[in-house]
């Protein structure tokens, strides 16, 4: 019933409580069990170097020529002015001296002289001639006594001399002994105290100062909200070792086995290629467009810190797909959008005109407007289909010079503008409409936010080399300074407006993607020209 309740009372204090009184209790264990064995060891080596001594000093006295005579004669009186001044020199409880039958002839108490010794330890001396140590019980109680008998010059034994420590004396200088020790070993208690205390804290720091149920409940947590999120997640450590993979991103991956057998290994054995997990560690990665295992993927990485250096790395990602409804949105369903309302306009535009000049009955103006329109328009649209064999490019350049003519604005097209019917594989349509589309529309910008400049914004588009060339140049408003060196990050615009930051991004996005780069240079007098080079194939990267 005690233990029980002892148990549950420990079991109801803290994790941090319960390590320090486990180590308290440990300790003191241990110290107890030092302090029996140093206790048993001094004990034994404090009697064998007393019972030496004694056996020492049996063996010297019982030597003495002059003890030697006096016992022979039965002289007490000389026996005992032999014996007092080494008992005044001695150490040990008492010095006795015996005749060859065991009767005493000298003692501590006169009263005993004359009676035989006590405790059947002298047979051996007496009759066997031999010194030795033993314990016995005495007239003074029970000591530690050497033996050595005493002989003549015959080698006749004819006495015996007994030299005894009683075990009080003996247990007084053990205690002694221990007694210097008890400062030390309160002092290491004392330390291990501070230790244990020391160790507990760090033990709670590194657990977050949570209690384990608590790290066992935020582990199930974790484990559920990583396997519940639609995004994948890859955790690796500091040496690129997988820490936990969910099921997301072994399906998105392409991967057939389960979490425990790709615990451990490095994350280039799994995913391919590993530029993205390498590069600038130091630095945390958002939303970048790159390829794992031949999946096309939008990935973050986010470092883990503790103690300000990086433990690790947690890396989502998820399908581009998410990421090309908001490209669609914003190259080609808005595009088409803002194209068709271009067209409505200028096409009313062009009623209402000749619609007045029926009105006035000029007839042969009218007539000379639909010609010159029909003519116009004509000529964009053969020079257009003739210069570009795709047709989503196409498409989205008729509605793009349409849109500028809304804007009162000029979309000049290069002479040298020719596009094959097959662009480069490394980018789907909608991302060549999305690289095409951006520009254009960050070019109509500035030339609407810049009054100064001409209204026309020149478009070259080639692709007869090795690589796809790009050019789009405005007279606008010109890059700032300030955001010259972040034009292509998420979220960085010029632009007072919301919605904007992301069309650049998706360019740098796209046309790393495909291997090639990006030059922005200014143009002269006024205004940007952004050329882009995108190799026909990825490994033609244009230097």
């Amino acid at each position: 019933m005690f233990i029980r309740k002892i148990t549950l009372w420990f079991s109801r204090r803290s994790f941090q409580n319960r390590i320090f009184l486990l180590i308290l209790f440990t300790s003191t264990i241990v110290m107890l069990a030092m302090s029996w064995y140093v206790t048993d060891i001094a004990k034994d080596r404090l009697h064998y170097q007393v019972g030496q001594r004694a056996l020492i000093q049996a063996m010297q006295i019982s030597a003495m020529p002059e003890l030697v005579d006096a016992v022979k004669h039965n002289d007490l009186k000389r026996i005992k002015s032999l014996i007092d001044p080494m008992r005044s020199f001695s150490d040990a409880t008492y010095i006795t001296v015996g005749d060859e039958n065991g009767r005493r002839l000298y003692h501590v108490n006169p009263d005993e002289i004359g009676k035989f010794m006590e405790g059947g330890d002298s047979e051996n001396a007496l009759l066997n001639a031999q010194s030795y140590v033993s314990v016995r019980k005495g007239s003074l109680g029970s000591s530690l006594r050497g033996k050595s008998p005493i002989q003549d010059s015959t080698g006749k034994v004819i006495g015996i001399v007994s030299v005894g420590y009683t075990i009080e004396q003996l247990e007084n200088w053990l205690n002694l002994q221990i007694g210097s020790l008890m400062f030390p070993m309160a002092v290491l208690l004392l330390i291990l105290l501070y230790c244990a205390r020391r160790f507990s804290l760090h033990i709670k720091k590194q657990m977050l100062n949570m209690e384990p149920q608590q790290l066992s409940q935020l582990l199930i947590q974790q484990s559920v909200l990583f396997e519940s999120v639609f995004e994948g997640l890859i955790a690796i450590d500091s040496l690129y070792r997988i820490t936990a993979i969910n099921q997301t991103a072994r399906r998105m991956l392409n991967l057939s086995q389960p979490e425990s057998e790709l615990i451990g290994n490095n994350i280039d054995s799994v995913v391919s290629p590993k530029a993205f997990f390498y590069d600038a560690t130091q630095k945390n990665k958002k939303d970048e467009i790159v390829t794992f295992n031949d999946t096309k993927v939008i990935a973050s990485r986010m470092a883990v810190i503790l103690n300000n250096q990086a433990q690790g790395w947690v890396i989502s990602f998820r399908s581009k797909d998410d990421i090309n409804t908001l490209s669609l949105q914003l190259s080609q369903v808005q595009q088409y959008a803002d194209n068709l309302r271009a067209v409505q306009h200028e096409h009313r535009n062009l009623i209402s005109t000749i619609a007045g000049l029926l009105f006035l009955k000029r007839y042969d103006n009218a007539l000379a407007l639909i010609q010159q329109q029909s003519e116009s328009h004509q000529k964009v649209l053969d020079f257009i289909s003739r210069a570009f064999r795709d047709s989503h490019l196409a498409g989205l350049l008729i509605g793009k010079y349409y849109r500028a003519k809304e804007l009162g604005l000029e979309l000049v097209f290069d002479p040298a503008c020719y596009v094959d019917a097959t662009l480069p594989s490394a980018l789907s349509s909608s991302e060549w409409i999305s690289i095409v589309g951006n520009l254009l529309d960050n070019a109509y910008n500035a030339t609407l936010r810049h009054s100064g400049g001409s209204r026309q914004i020149e478009c070259l588009i080639n692709s007869e080399g090795n690589e796809v060339i790009i050019e789009i140049a405005d007279q606008g408003c010109g890059i700032d300074a300030s955001l010259r060196d972040r034009i292509f990050e998420r979220g960085v615009t010029s632009s007072n407006s919301g919605d904007h930051g992301i069309g650049l991004w998706l360019v740098r996005s796209y046309v790393e993607q495909a291997g090639g780069n990006i030059i922005v240079e200014d143009n002269i007098p006024f205004g940007t020209i952004f050329t882009l080079y995108i190799p026909l194939s990825r490994d033609e990267h244009h230097g």
